[in-house]
């Protein structure tokens, strides 16, 4: 995870988050459901595994800012980040496109609220940890998998 180095603000990251998904979320909605159907690669996930991928680490992201922020202390995932996809794939598979979607979107409604919550010191606090994690699991995580819904791609 690449450490954000600068000293943003709630609203800093309030507004890369904003920009980053409304990206992210536009792909997401002008892709046919058929399409998010498909897998990414010969043996890869499909895209709507990929969306509640992206879904799960903005839950884990929400608990982890909560720990910290009742405890002062960086909160790690408790589960190896393997076994967090698979249960996310897993958890895919029995839902329908369109529950993946209203999951992905309710999720980052969520993270929003969490972080607008933050004060500046909580964003800066343990060398800008929470910062870090929230970039990772935003802009970041939205520009590594923003590929996988070019309309282009197979």
């Amino acid at each position: 995870m690449d450490v954000v180095t600068d000293q943003p603000t709630a609203k800093d990251l309030l507004s890369r988050m904003d920009d980053g998904w409304a990206a992210f979320s536009q792909a997401v909605h002008a892709m046919p459901a058929e399409r998010l159907e498909g897998r990414l690669g010969e043996d890869g996930w499909t895209r709507k595994q990929m969306l509640a991928h992206i879904a799960i680490w903005h839950d884990l992201t929400i608990d982890r800012l909560g720990e910290q922020n009742e405890t002062g202390r960086p909160a790690e995932v408790e589960a190896d980040e393997d076994a967090v996809n698979a249960r996310a794939a897993r958890g895919a598979g029995g839902r329908t496109t369109g529950e993946v979607i209203l999951a992905l979107d309710e999720s980052y409604r969520r993270l929003r609220r969490e972080v607008a919550r933050m004060t500046n010191d909580q964003v800066g606090a343990n060398k800008s940890w929470a910062a870090t994690i929230i970039a990772a699991n935003t802009w970041r995580h939205y520009d590594e998998h923003l590929p996988d819904l070019d309309r282009r791609s197979a």
